[in-house]
């Protein structure tokens, strides 16, 4: 997962990605059934981790890409692609959520699993993900919840973890230029996240993200 603080590193580091790895995957398995995911897709995977969405979930897609703060989790992930990595259908950077390297439009559907929580702006980090998908592409991504939705909402805990109730997560996503947002409670897995999806509006101009009034939530 992207976080700005506590990133794996060294031997331990590699051994918490290992059982990262393996305990998301049946995350990774639904969020990959929610998004129906196509031949003809290129995928984004924000906060990226060692690569599991796009290891396990995502062979048949025709492209993808996954970014990571740890380079622990980064150097994992090129293993596990390193077949993609030489064919050309994949790529794993090692970056900023708030300053993706791709170009405007570039993928047809973005992920992220664990990330929005830990950056230091996630209304930015929202706006890039908008940016880099393409009219009419999709997005998934997990937003933490308040253990005090009254109190905590909007906010980050004494970790530094953001956590919104549901109405600020959509009002996030949509403020960042998502349409047809929907937020769900959070999944059985023993994790107290929900689920957000958006998608980018066909029409340009619809597409631009909207400027927040007041004060913005979580940055």
């Amino acid at each position: 997962m992207l976080v700005t603080t506590g990133l794996p590193s060294g031997p331990l580091g590699w051994l918490s990605a290992q059982g990262m790895a393996l305990g998301h995957r049946p995350i990774y398995a639904m969020m990959a059934g929610e998004l129906d995911l196509q031949p003809d897709d290129d995928l984004l995977d924000v906060g990226c981790g060692s690569a599991g969405l796009l290891k396990h979930y995502a062979t048949h897609v025709r492209h993808v890409a996954g970014l990571d703060a740890s380079e622990v989790q980064v150097g994992m992930a090129r293993k596990r692609l390193a077949d993609r990595l030489a064919a050309g259908t994949a790529e794993v950077v090692l970056g900023d959520a708030a300053a993706l390297p791709w170009e405007d439009a570039r993928f047809s559907v973005v992920t992220a699993y664990g990330c929005l929580e830990f950056v230091p702006d996630p209304p930015k980090a929202l706006r890039e993900m908008h940016r880099v998908l393409r009219p009419g592409g999709r997005a998934l991504v997990t937003l933490g919840l308040p253990s005090d939705e009254a109190s905590l909402s909007g906010t980050s805990n004494e970790w530094g973890f953001w956590r919104w109730s549901e109405a600020d997560a959509r009002r996030l996503m949509e403020e960042a230029g998502f349409g047809d947002v929907s937020v769900s409670p959070p999944p059985k897995f023993g994790i107290s996240f929900q689920l957000a999806r958006g998608a980018k509006p066909a029409s340009t101009a619809a597409a631009e993200p909207a400027e927040p009034a007041g004060a913005r939530i979580g940055g």
